[in-house]
């Protein structure tokens, strides 16, 4: 982590503005092309979950300005930004879990696995206080939604992006899914979404080039 100069820092004037909004982000959704993942990981026995958690955190991980965090009125860059995503239990309600990110997808689907397992021992929706090197994620895999909306508290957490991915949906030969990506835009614009969604874009385009767990 290392703290940002904000005497030189090119979005200083932009964070400055939208740090007054009452809702300081902005959000896109579109639906992405998974049909080369989809199949891929159906030939492999693979879970598609953990596959689309991976992928989400790489690609968010890519762009530098999704690691950005405020602390009072500075701003931190972090070195890896990890997803604290949402976990369905037994009787419908929700529970957070969260999984350390890493590039190695074996490890990855290792820690995921554990957390979960943990968080359905022991389900809880609680936050880690003073822990904000996060992705706050959730998969709405009823839902081919067209636009999401998160609660955001006036904290510390505010400047934390949020992922949401929905229903798979076929049609002919395509697989779709939607994802919603929301930032403070304090510390993002259009653009930085924008490279996060070509990052997704080529992880789901090219799944074999991708060293997956072997069962």
């Amino acid at each position: 982590m290392k703290l940002l100069d904000m005497k030189t820092w090119p979005r200083r004037e932009a964070f400055n503005f939208f740090k007054t909004y009452e809702f300081p982000h902005f959000n896109i959704c579109t639906q992405v092309d998974i049909t080369r993942t989809h199949d891929f990981l159906d030939r492999q026995g693979i879970s598609k979950y953990n596959a689309v958690l991976w992928m989400i955190s790489c690609a968010a991980n890519h762009v530098k300005e999704m690691r950005y965090r405020i602390r009072d009125n500075t701003v931190v860059a972090h070195d890896r930004v990890d997803p604290a995503f949402t976990l369905l239990t037994d009787d419908h309600t929700l529970a957070f879990c969260t999984a350390e990110y890493n590039a190695d997808v074996s490890l990855f689907f290792d820690r995921v696995n554990q957390g979960i397992e943990q968080t359905k021992a022991n389900p809880a929706m609680k936050d880690k206080p003073g822990i904000d090197n996060l992705l706050y994620v959730s998969c709405v895999p009823w839902i081919n939604f067209t636009s999401v909306s998160h609660p955001v508290k006036k904290d510390p957490t505010v400047a934390i992006p949020r992922i949401s991915w929905g229903k798979f949906t076929r049609k002919k030969e395509q697989v779709s899914m939607p994802v919603s990506l929301q930032l403070h835009h304090g510390l993002a614009d259009g653009y930085h979404a924008g490279l996060f969604f070509k990052k997704l874009a080529d992880l789901l385009d090219q799944p074999q080039a991708i060293a997956w767990p072997v069962k």
